[in-house]
Parts: C-alpha cells; sequence; structure tokens
C-alpha cells in the first residue's frame, strides 16, 4: 500500500489525474457489485457531484462544477479521454511545470463548466430539457487546444498523414461545434469552454495570472531558494519565450533535456 502511493506521488500531475480518474470511475461499480451480492440497494454517487445548469443547483452544490470533471459515464467515454490526456501531455506539454498544467486542467474544467450552464440559461431550445453535465472532455480539450495553440506548426503523424497541430485542434473545435444540434449538447458546449481556456491560455502563457498563483506563492515562501534555482527558472524562462516565438523545434537537445529534467519541480 506504501510502495503504491509513494509510486502515485513520484508520478508527473498529469498521470496522477489518469490515476484518480481511474478510480473515480471504478470505485462505485466495485463497490455496487458488493452491494448487488449482499442483496443491498445499489446507488450512485454520481449523482452529488455532476453538473446541473440550475443557478439554484449551483449555489446549493458549487463544487460541481469542477467535481462533474471526475466522472464518466463509461468505459469508452474515459478511455478515450485519458488517452488524449496522455499523449499529449507526454508527446508535447514536458516542458509545462505541474504548476502551469494544473491551472490548464482545473480551470479548463472550469470553463467548460460555465460555458455548459450559462448555455442552458440563455438559449430556448434548452429549456426543461437537459442531462447532468459529467466527463473530463472540457479539461482535456483545454490541454489539447493549449498545446495546438502554443505549437501550432508542429507536425504530427496520423498514420497515413502528417498534420500541423493546429488543423489537428481546429478539427476538435468544429467536430464539437457542429455536433451540438445532433447529440451530447451540452458535453460538446463544455468542449468548446475547455477549448477557449486552453487557447486563452496559450496566447497569454508567459503572462498568465491566476487565482492559483496565491497558493503557489504561499507554499513557496516556505521553501529556500538557492541561486542555482534562481539561475534554473530564468533559463527556463528564456526557453520557454523561444517555443512560444519559434516553436518546440527550435530546441537544442539539450535544452530540450534541461526542460523535461526540471518540469515536474514546481
Amino acid at each position: 500500500m506504501e510502495l503504491g502511493f509513494r509510486y502515485f506521488l513520484n508520478q508527473p500531475f498529469f498521470k496522477k489525474i489518469i490515476i484518480i480518474n481511474i478510480i473515480v470511475f471504478l470505485f462505485p461499480l466495485v463497490l455496487n457489485t458488493f452491494l448487488f451480492l449482499f442483496n443491498l440497494k445499489q446507488f450512485s454517487p454520481i449523482n452529488y457531484f455532476d453538473l446541473h445548469p440550475g443557478i439554484g443547483d449551483i449555489i446549493r452544490s458549487p463544487w460541481t462544477l469542477i467535481s462533474y470533471s471526475f466522472f464518466h459515464i463509461d468505459f469508452f467515454h474515459i478511455f478515450w479521454n485519458m488517452l488524449i490526456l496522455y499523449v499529449v501531455c507526454k508527446q508535447f506539454l514536458n516542458f509545462l511545470t505541474n504548476k502551469k498544467l494544473i491551472e490548464i486542467y482545473f480551470y479548463g474544467a472550469l470553463m467548460g463548466g460555465l460555458f455548459f450552464v450559462i448555455s442552458y440559461n440563455i438559449f430556448p431550445v434548452f429549456k426543461n430539457a437537459f442531462s447532468p453535465l459529467i466527463g473530463s472532455s472540457a479539461s482535456v480539450y483545454a490541454v489539447l487546444i493549449f498545446a495546438c495553440s502554443y505549437m501550432p506548426n508542429t507536425r504530427v503523424n496520423l498514420i497515413f498523414f502528417d498534420i500541423k497541430l493546429k488543423y489537428l485542434g481546429l478539427f476538435y473545435v468544429l467536430l464539437s461545434l457542429i455536433q451540438i444540434p445532433f447529440s451530447n449538447a451540452g458535453g460538446n458546449i463544455a468542449h468548446l469552454g475547455g477549448a477557449f481556456y486552453g487557447f486563452y491560455y496559450a496566447k497569454n502563457f508567459n503572462l498568465a495570472n491566476s487565482p492559483f498563483d496565491f497558493i503557489f506563492s504561499f507554499v513557496n515562501n516556505f521553501k529556500s531558494k538557492p541561486k542555482e534555482n534562481r539561475d534554473n527558472q530564468k533559463k527556463i524562462d528564456n526557453i520557454l519565450d523561444k517555443i512560444s516565438k519559434s516553436g518546440y523545434e527550435s530546441l537544442s537537445k539539450s535544452e530540450k533535456d534541461f526542460l523535461f529534467k526540471n518540469s515536474n519541480d514546481d
């Protein structure tokens, strides 16, 4: 047990998120299996954490603006979300500190939730007809569109052809937009909210401040900051500026190695 917890703590943030999502997905399934075997009433904890668009619901359960993103409908729902998160973070975002990735992921969830709530309260088509929102898609879209916007000309191989990330991101956004009238309207609207935040964060990456900043600043006040750490941070900032201007491919091998080594320090 202790070894497993230690393994969890040593993982980068995106892997921790994947593990947590898997645990949250499996827990009620396993629990209800035992309830069934003992002939006890089954229940779904999702009802306490999914997001309803009513303003009264939000006031009574404000945590649902974030908690909805940790629950999934079925295996394929969680599988594709976690697969996209893993591939994007592993292949394109290994230069991000944990702090940056946390901001993108959780603010993506929050923005997706807000898009969902606002849309269901202003568009007549949704009056008296909605399904509660669950799923990490908004967060995943925020991470994906951040990568596509921050390094738009990076090429990825899709088996039969190569494509620039910016076109891949545009495809996903358009796909969610045109699917709204046909299926999962709330989920697709949340996708757009997450995508919006990912795009915004990419365009303001070196300027972005968020409510998370005061938390990290507070924690860092209790840590010593030797000159080596300050020099490392300055070098990281310079490399990130270079990525923003010329793309990730413009980095030398030593710069990429340096970023990877320091990406999980914060």
